[in-house]
């Protein structure tokens, strides 16, 4: 019974028009999404949201102050860097439709689009690399997966990440050189703007470069991605005297490592962080000094505490999130338990180790990140879309083989 069903499966999969249909499917399920949720009613833009909101009012790249509450001050704000302005550059634009419905319809379209552009890159990577069959599980994973989904109708770079980072390694094989060097490290940068931490994986992807020995590629993707972040950075060492990629690493590493739990925030109202309000052009990077110097106290007093935090991290990236609540619902929780044993599976198998090395380096890149900060949501989100290969080529070794071996 199972072979018969595994044989049946077979020439679906290797069908022509099958990766037409699922990403046909994957849009439609998108948008029937959107509109069951609700999401194209929100008005909640968070930090971007803010930052094009005080552009429009001619404030500048600016943040506002919030009360003890976390309510944002509409009349008092900040120069800030708290956020590289990728995303709010996407979303500025869409903010100065007056009509909420028309906005949102527009901005979760174009999401929903990029969306639909990152699955195809990926599918084409991995069918290059791994076989159409391969490619077009994959596309099924990441067209119904449940996170997956919400982010294309949520507010937030995520499907920029996916997109761009797709584009991005999918470009050598599908485009010409040298077209697709400037691709590359058009997509790079661009990513950088939209998710600052991403520079860390483009620098370990160049060194790989190096070693392989494609030094001018490396040498020109870093390059690149530098003449594209040269704006940012002037306009942040004007402003700040630091050329300075976003303006949170302190808060962030604090949020990791301070006397509480994982994921607190640093107290904003001492005396001594009211008296930097009084000077908005210093505050943020005076403040996220401050968090930075008190995690590195707490780390020196307690190096137990802290490295025993490790593995809680770890956990909680990779496996379940448990203080967020939105991981206790089965549609989260048991779509990637599935496809995250599947992918451990997939990892046994060198081939597929050889073929997805970048996604390798990613995930190990974003796995250091949240042991140097700490574990979200949103971080497993933006690397869950590159873990799914590893996920198809377990289904592939048991459809073909009936069983998976290691190499």
């Amino acid at each position: 019974m199972i072979r018969s069903f595994r044989n049946s499966i077979h020439p679906l999969l290797q069908h022509p028009s099958a990766w037409k249909w699922l990403l046909a499917a994957a849009v439609l399920f998108r948008f029937a999404f959107l509109f069951a949720s609700g999401l194209w009613k929100t008005e909640e833009y968070w930090e971007y949201g803010e930052i094009a909101r005080l552009l429009s009012e001619g404030r500048g790249y600016s943040f506002p102050f919030v009360d003890e509450q976390l309510h944002f001050l509409k009349d008092a704000w900040y120069p800030s860097a708290l956020m590289p302005p990728g995303y709010v550059f996407f979303l500025y634009p869409f903010l100065l439709i007056q009509n909420v419905v028309i906005r949102n319809l527009l901005l979760f379209s174009v999401q929903i689009g990029l969306s639909a552009l990152a699955m195809l890159f990926s599918y084409r990577f991995v069918k290059q690399k791994a076989g159409v069959e391969t490619g077009a599980v994959t596309l099924l994973f990441l067209a119904f997966t449940p996170d997956l989904v919400y982010a294309s109708c949520s507010v937030g770079p995520t499907v920029w990440f996916h997109f761009l980072l797709s584009l991005f390694l999918w470009a050598p094989s599908g485009i010409k050189r040298p077209n697709f060097l400037f691709i590359q490290f058009l997509s790079a940068g661009l990513l950088v703007l939209m998710r600052s931490e991403a520079l860390l994986f483009f620098v370990v992807y160049a060194a790989w470069q190096w070693w392989k020995g494609y030094r001018f590629q490396a040498a020109f993707l870093l390059m690149g991605i530098a003449l594209i972040l040269s704006p940012w950075l002037f306009r942040n060492y004007r402003e700040f005297e630091k050329p300075v990629l976003s303006a949170s690493a302190g808060v962030n590493f604090y949020r990791g490592n301070n006397p509480g739990e994982i994921g607190d925030w640093p107290y904003a109202w001492s005396d001594t962080v009211l008296k930097m309000r009084e000077n908005p052009a210093t505050y943020e990077a005076k403040f996220d000094a401050l968090a930075m110097s008190q995690s590195l106290d707490w780390i020196w007093q307690n190096p137990v505490s802290w490295l025993t935090r490790m593995p809680e991290k770890l956990v909680r990236f990779w496996i379940l999130d448990w203080p967020d609540p939105r991981t206790h619902s089965p549609l989260y929780w048991i779509p990637w338990f599935a496809t995250f044993l599947l992918g451990l599976v997939g990892l046994r198998k060198r081939e597929a180790r050889n073929q997805f090395l970048p996604h390798l380096i990613l995930l190990a890149v974003y796995t250091l990140v949240i042991l140097i900060f700490f574990p979200q949501l949103r971080y497993l989100t933006l690397v869950k879309f590159f873990w799914m290969p590893f996920a198809a080529v377990a289904i592939m070794g048991w459809m073909k083989n009936g069983e998976m071996k290691s190499e």
